[in-house]
């Protein structure tokens, strides 16, 4: 899929990157009161906002700011757009994806980023950065040949075989909806938020230069770790299905259908504010007719977190997978000895 203001904006994951590359300006009056005016716009539309508490003075005198999304536009729209470089997009990038959350309301600043008063500002974003050409590769399909496989500090490796893995992945979602199913009345019951294949699957990113798999840095909801083994792969043979935006993913919800109503119902929901019936692809299915499934950049943007309609079969979303990460149904050969990477700050490097 090509990248366009429509499908960028279309996708919840597309506005908050146009939003944090507004936010990432470079300190100065414009981008202050940006910042302020987004900050407090966002409190009053987030569910999840908590409470303020007072370091000194006097807190019952102080009186939150209302702010309203028009203000947080006018405020936004003053601010330049600054120079895309590769490196500023990532950055931008990796915030909107560390920032994804699924089993909860959205924040208030993907809330805001959604309202019409919006949507004027992020277009002029989402025009600069698609038509940026450090980006071309957002859209491309898996590169196999500088696939890389990332295990996060001391996490084990998997030593089952993949097709024991899917298999196993189908036993475990049976059970999941059954027993989910016997509570089918309890509104606050939360549950599995992802739709991706199993987690100990081979799963793979990119490499780029000295900067090592995008998989080190574009993850959701990311535990902050500090240290990685990073282990290059020859990827399999064989067919790769990608998810490339929504079309795809919901031709492939089609072609291989899990209902997965009982277990999502409650936590896509409060995500989405859809209430429904909800499919995921049997990845146990599709692990019959690929060697693996690639989620490209661009598909990400356009796709994560966002409800896919699939008619008769209710609705889908994509939710817990990377920017370019690749889930592999066919065993992976090493094609080099496993290294050490070491994060300082936001930047990794080989130790």
């Amino acid at each position: 899929m090509t990248l366009s203001i429509d499908t960028l904006l279309a996708g919840p994951r597309g506005r908050r990157l146009c939003l944090e590359v507004l936010r990432l300006v470079p300190d100065g009056p414009e981008a202050r009161d940006a910042a302020w005016a987004v900050s407090w716009a966002a409190q009053a539309l987030d569910e999840n906002s908590g409470r303020m508490v007072s370091i000194a003075g006097d807190a019952a005198s102080f009186t939150e700011p209302e702010v309203s999304p028009a203000e947080a536009a006018a405020a936004l729209a003053r601010v330049p757009i600054p120079e895309l470089s590769e490196a500023f997009l990532f950055t931008a990038l990796s915030l909107a994806v560390d920032l994804a959350t699924y089993w909860q309301p959205p924040f208030g600043e993907d809330v805001l980023a959604a309202t019409e008063d919006l949507r004027p500002v992020l277009e002029r974003v989402a025009s600069a950065v698609a038509g940026a050409p450090v980006i071309e590769w957002w859209g491309s399909g898996v590169e196999l040949d500088t696939q890389a496989m990332v295990r996060w500090e001391n996490s084990p490796a998997s030593t089952r075989s993949p097709e024991e893995l899917s298999a196993q992945w189908r036993n475990e979602q049976v059970a999941e909806e059954t027993s989910f199913a016997r509570q089918i009345g309890d509104v606050r019951l939360s549950g599995s938020w992802w739709s991706t294949p199993s987690f100990a699957l081979p799963r793979s990113t990119r490499a780029r230069g000295t900067a090592g798999p995008v998989g080190l840095t574009l993850v959701e909801d990311s535990w902050g770790w500090t240290s990685a083994r990073v282990r290059p792969i020859a990827a399999p043979d064989g067919d790769v299905i990608e998810i490339d935006g929504p079309e795809s993913w919901a031709a492939l919800c089609r072609r291989h259908p899990f209902p997965v109503t009982a277990s999502r119902r409650n936590v896509w929901g409060w995500a989405t504010g859809r209430e429904g019936m909800w499919v995921q692809p049997d990845w146990a299915a599709v692990a019959g007719e690929a060697a693996g499934v690639h989620l490209s950049v661009n598909g990400y943007l356009s796709t994560a977190g966002r409800v896919i309609d699939l008619g008769d079969l209710g609705a889908s979303t994509v939710a817990g997978w990377g920017p370019d990460e690749t889930f592999w149904f066919s065993p992976v050969e090493h094609s080099a000895p496993e290294q050490e990477w070491v994060r300082d700050g936001d930047t990794w490097t080989r130790a």
